[in-house]
């Protein structure tokens, strides 16, 4: 019997038993089990390859990556990979280098004109299918984006299970691809990449390099022809953590009643550990409770009550807080948020707002120009007397009765001889000139 339909080089066990012509249900012992592996063949299917593209002075270094897909097989006791790369401009020959199987991506350095690169697998056999890129001519934008205009990231949320990309489909590309670094912050990152038919618009993106507060960009190429063309990029976290640092204030300016706070060198790229949302400015009186207006309470653990003021904006690292009483005692913190909370609040910052110097003018019209006064009237006592309560002479002391006496009954009569008058009147009523 010959058996069709079987794999190349692959190893096979078969054993035989026989069965009776007469009596169709008796049946032989089978026979000892002979291994056998079949000749190699041409290896059948594609690499999956991709490429990132890193400019340097005059031209560029494209860095392949290759994997072998589900479909693939090496049909072979051995393989290599064979990197071919030629300009397609001018004619010129093409270049090419071989890996054994442990490699999975290389480096090659172009100009900046186009090129066309093919990776393929070799047995002892033959050669694979070649799987294809082609390179565009470089045009300052090393990811070749489809518009002049600059992408903006947006961002994307995690789940238990990946992070979920969605993209707006075109029906000009035959597929789509998605790449991103399991390893953001080393070298070399570990990129990965997916490839999605042309109906395919969303899929969830899952690793088990994946760890949360680390921030993952992805990359959404369309690729038609064997060109790739940066179409969006998205950007997330398998789960938000709190900041790692807080805000350091470096300028903080004081008036009675108010107090600014900035932080501007305070960083929200890649670096955090979460998307920063905003912040969140904490004051209160030392060793007292908070009731600012316009703010929110926020209780500690330890019960006590802070004023909480809320910036939507990331952007924005200059606060202003009002309301505040003069010559007191205050304490502020600002913290960062993101998706994931923010830090507990631990380190505050101190400071005396100064005293009103409407309170000032006020304070010196009512106490100290007053004590003035008193004091340069007691100090003058004598003079302030004699100018607001001049002493009013006694009948009794005045020279007028210290005449010689003469009496008509109980009252002293004065006689004229006895007064030397300073001015002399004469009064023609006749009461007068009666007397």
């Amino acid at each position: 019997i010959t058996l069709g339909g079987l794999q190349p080089y692959t190893e096979y066990t078969a054993r035989v038993h026989c069965g009776a012509a007469k009596h169709f249900w008796r049946w032989s012992e089978w026979s000892e089990a002979r291994t056998i592996r079949t000749k190699e063949a041409t290896p059948s299917g594609k690499l999956d390859i991709w490429r990132e593209i890193t400019p340097v002075l005059g031209g560029r270094n494209v860095t392949l990556f290759w994997k072998q897909t589900p479909s693939f097989r090496a049909n072979g006791r051995s393989i290599s990979y064979e990197v071919t790369w030629e300009k397609l401009e001018d004619g010129s020959k093409p270049e090419s280098i071989s890996f054994s199987s442990v490699y999975n991506s290389t480096r090659i350095s172009i100009d900046n004109h186009c090129y066309r690169i093919s990776i393929m697998t070799k047995n002892n056999v033959n050669y694979s299918l070649p799987s294809i890129l082609i390179i565009p001519r470089a045009t300052g934008n090393t990811r070749n984006i489809v518009s002049t205009e600059e992408l903006k990231e947006e961002q994307v949320n995690g789940t238990d299970d990946g992070i979920f990309i969605s993209w707006e489909p075109r029906h000009i590309y035959d597929s789509y691809i998605i790449d991103w670094c399991n390893f953001p912050m080393l070298q070399p990152c570990d990129l990965q990449w997916k490839r999605f038919g042309p109906n395919t618009s969303s899929t969830l993106i899952n690793s088990a390099a994946f760890v949360p507060g680390v921030r993952y960009n992805f990359h959404i190429y369309g690729s038609v022809a064997n060109r790739a063309s940066l179409l969006e990029k998205k950007t997330g976290y398998l789960r938000e953590l709190p900041p790692l640092l807080d805000p350091n204030v470096d300028k903080v300016e004081l008036t009675s009643n108010a107090v600014t706070l900035s932080w501007d060198s305070y960083r929200t790229n890649e670096s955090q550990s979460g998307f920063v949302r905003g912040y969140h400015v904490y004051v209160s009186p030392i060793h007292k409770d908070c009731s600012l207006k316009g703010s929110k309470k926020h209780v500690l653990p330890d019960d006590s009550v802070l004023c909480k003021y809320t910036i939507e904006n990331p952007e924005e690292k200059r606060y202003t807080v009002k309301n505040l009483l003069s010559n007191t005692k205050y304490k502020l913190v600002v913290k960062a948020y993101t998706g994931g909370g923010e830090t507990p609040i631990v380190n505050f910052i101190y400071i005396d707002t100064p005293l009103n110097s409407n309170m000032l003018y006020l304070l010196v019209l009512l106490v100290i120009v007053p004590s003035l006064v008193a004091a340069i009237c007691r100090w003058k006592m004598k003079w302030v007397k004699e100018c607001c309560c001049p002493v009013i002479p006694s009948p009794n002391k005045s020279k007028v009765l210290s005449f010689k006496e003469f009496k008509i009954g109980s009252e002293k009569v004065l006689k004229i001889s006895d007064c030397i008058p300073d001015m002399l009147a004469v009064d023609n009523k006749a009461e007068a000139q009666k007397l």
